[in-house]
């Protein structure tokens, strides 16, 4: 994937940007507030099985329903930086679609469907997450702090078998995923490049769940600039752990190009 060794670039230009210049030369006055929009190229990947409230599902949504990206989703950003701490808002819409004859028998939310069926399926995944930050180390140019934070995912699936005798199937599924983790700031050029480099992992009962991430922006002007950005991550819950003795893998990643406004 292209984007990752860019902004992997773009991410260490604002460290090497400090060598040999004064620590307030030429310092446009900071801004606390970042407003984005931008638009997401997602993947996500899931397996299921077991049963949850007495519902069975065995289901792989790349290997039996072939979900894949639909549309150009959008996302938005709300950020504060104050001197001690920040905290972030942000909300992904995604769209998946898939067309498969079913190679293997499977379930969904107890509905079996048997091998042979044409199936359409349809997802829509929203994530939302708040994420607040204390900054352990600070300096003008850069600082490292610890986060704490929550994810909120919902997961609406629907599912038309292509047969004499069709019937919808609606799946619904929401989670809370608890975020803890690092995030590494730093900016050069007097304050037109950013960069942010955040790992964050969490393990409650067995289930685990970690994603990390590069998100570098580049300001045309001292409060208008570019965004790109990259996350990958994985979510693993065992049968018996949270979810009755349903077992779940999920991974999600992204990559993503935007507008943002300082204020």
């Amino acid at each position: 994937m292209r984007l990752v060794p860019i902004l992997l670039l773009l991410a260490n230009i604002p460290a090497f940007a400090q060598l040999g210049r004064s620590s307030d030369w030429g310092r446009p006055p900071q801004m606390s507030w970042t407003l984005g929009f931008h638009w997401v190229q997602p993947s996500v990947s899931a397996s299921l099985q077991g049963s949850r409230h007495g519902k069975a599902s065995l289901v792989d949504t790349d290997a039996d329903l072939g979900l894949a990206r639909d549309g150009r989703p959008l996302g938005a950003l709300l950020e504060y930086q104050g001197e001690a701490y920040g905290f972030q808002l942000t909300y992904d819409s995604e769209r998946y679609r898939g067309d498969r004859v079913l190679p293997r028998a499977i379930a969904l939310d107890g509905r079996p469907y048997s091998a042979g069926t044409p199936l359409q399926t349809s997802a829509k995944v929203e994530v939302m997450e708040g994420t607040w930050t204390y900054k352990l180390i600070r300096n003008p140019d850069a600082w490292l702090g610890f986060d704490l934070g929550v994810q909120v995912f919902r997961l609406d699936l629907k599912a038309l078998p292509l047969t004499p005798v069709s019937r919808v199937q609606l799946s619904n599924h929401t989670g809370v995923v608890p975020q803890v983790g690092l995030t590494g700031w730093s900016s050069g050029v007097d304050g037109l490049l950013e960069s942010r480099i955040y790992a964050r992992y969490f393990t409650y009962r067995g289930a685990t769940s970690f994603r990390y991430g590069v998100d570098a922006r580049a300001y045309l002007y001292p409060n208008f600039g570019l965004r790109a950005f990259f996350e990958d991550g994985h979510v693993r819950v065992p049968g018996g752990s949270l979810e009755g003795d349903l077992e779940l893998h999920a991974d999600r990643r992204i990559t993503g190009l935007g507008l943002v406004v300082r204020f």
